[in-house]
């Protein structure tokens, strides 16, 4: 017998897969009242289910205890869509994506993520390459066989994104050219702007794209740590009054051929009709795509209410400036100034103040002394006395992490907030995802920025072991 929770995601799957079509049939209504009768859904649990998004149904689904709920789930998708005798692409779609999530003859890593559409929204069918970290392998393998891949989903009404592919057409083109497109779509942005926007634009990568726009941007926190994987967006729907975008993350390697022609097979083995949509949009020489994921990439450099600011440490003033929003970090004194720019010069791996088992204290207390000397540092470059703050005193950190957070929250048109502020990781560490080349520092006798690997101060500061 299901749970309460389990019928009601139950009961939002079966929702999303009758309305994928945009039509409601007569042989689906009656194979729907089948499943209420099964499941032991009623009115209560159908409303319920609206509120609850098509990832956290299929996630209460696979956590379940009730081992036969998922074959025989997946066994009733499986009729549904072909219950009106017809099986649609769209279905197809959501389908491969409970496929991959309940089949137990899967042995590919999968997922399936629900987010607001506002936040990041592609067309349907389109698959996205996403990495963490580069992966040669497997970059290499799709550079080899890209237009193969391409055609491979293309067949199948995919369309095949890879970053690298459209950054790299964007490099192709002569610079004046390309600057007058962005200018021509953004009138408002002045040439400096203009300039910023380009120099972005082509330095972007998969990694950065990942970490920049899906896990800050639209909050898929899953993927900041991802192999590498293809993301599908396979359907829309509504939780509550919002409407969700829903994405398959599949994990590939350098067989990606051989996966995408697999795929591709299943997928087309499930289609009612021979004939369907094919996609057939491509970029080539002088033509340059503003729709779909083309836009939304285009619009992250050239919409002035995202900006990607990098970070200015001036040791002359000792101040910290947002030179993208024109912004200065107010309201902070000097220990927080220094904080913040530890952490920046820390990088991912962030700063550790959880303490360990009794056994490893020694190694905690090495830690913490290390992180001590290195903000001592950095306190007396910015002007502080020798005495600086003891860091791994909660009393004293936990007011300055809070304060500079706050700060943070308060700067107008940032980008992606989310890079600048202090996040904490699951394993207790503080850390603040901007990458190293958006930090720059101007040295005591200069008025010229220096990258932050290049500068004084953070080989000086990283030197201490």
């Amino acid at each position: 017998m299901a749970t309460k929770r389990e019928k009601i995601a139950v009961a939002r799957i079966f929702a999303d897969l009758i309305k994928a079509d945009r039509i409601v049939d007569i042989g689906e209504m009656e194979y729907w009242e089948e499943i209420c009768s099964k499941y032991g859904i009623n009115r209560e649990i159908h409303l319920e289910a609206k509120h609850l998004s098509f990832s956290d149904a299929l996630t209460v689904i696979c956590n379940s205890d009730d081992h036969s709920l998922k074959p025989e789930l997946l066994a009733d998708c499986r009729r549904m869509t072909v219950s009106d005798g017809f099986c649609a692409h769209s279905e197809a779609l959501i389908i491969s994506a409970i496929t991959f999530l309940l089949d137990k003859e899967n042995n590919v890593a999968t997922e399936v993520y629900s987010i607001p559409r506002s936040n990041f929204n592609i067309d349907m069918a389109t698959m996205v390459y996403v990495e963490s970290d580069y992966d040669k392998e497997t970059n290499e393998a799709i550079i080899s066989n890209y237009r193969a891949i391409f055609r491979e989903l293309q067949i199948a009404g995919f369309h095949f994104i890879y970053l690298p592919q459209i950054i790299g057409h964007y490099k192709e083109t002569e610079p004046t050219r390309f600057k007058q497109i962005l200018s021509f779509l953004a009138p408002d942005l002045s040439e400096e702007n203009i300039n910023a926007a380009y120099s972005s634009l082509v330095n972007m990568t998969t990694d950065r794209f990942c970490e920049d726009i899906l896990c800050n941007k639209c909050g898929i926190d899953n993927l900041r740590h991802t192999y590498p994987a293809l993301l599908l967006k396979f359907g829309n729907s509504y939780v509550g009054d919002v409407e969700y975008a829903n994405y398959l993350k599949i994990e590939v390697g350098n067989d990606i051929l051989t996966f995408v022609q697999h795929f591709v097979d299943n997928f087309c083995k499930m289609l009612s009709s021979d004939l369907f949509i094919v996609k057939s949009s491509e970029e080539r020489d002088n033509q340059f795509h503003f729709f779909g994921f083309y836009k939304q990439l285009l619009e992250i450099f050239i919409v002035r209410k995202n900006i990607r600011s990098k970070v200015e440490i001036n040791l002359h003033d000792q101040q910290i400036r947002f030179p993208g929003i024109d912004r200065w970090l107010n309201e902070v004194n000097r220990r927080e100034r220094a904080l913040y720019t530890l952490l920046l010069c820390q990088g991912k791996e962030g700063l550790n103040f959880k303490k360990p088992i009794p056994s490893q204290l020694d190694r905690y207390e090495r830690r913490m002394k290390k992180y001590q000397k290195r903000f001592e540092v950095i306190y007396q470059m910015m002007g502080g006395e020798r005495t600086a703050p003891d860091l791994s005193k909660t009393n004293n950190r936990s007011p300055m992490l809070t304060h500079l957070n706050g700060c943070l929250k308060k700067l107008p048109g940032l980008y992606n907030p989310q890079d600048y502020v202090i996040s904490q990781g699951e394993k207790g560490h503080y850390f603040v995802h901007l990458p190293s080349d958006y930090v720059q520092i101007t040295p005591m006798l200069s008025d010229l920025p220096e990258p932050l690997l290049d500068s004084e101060l953070y080989k000086r500061v990283m030197s201490i072991k």
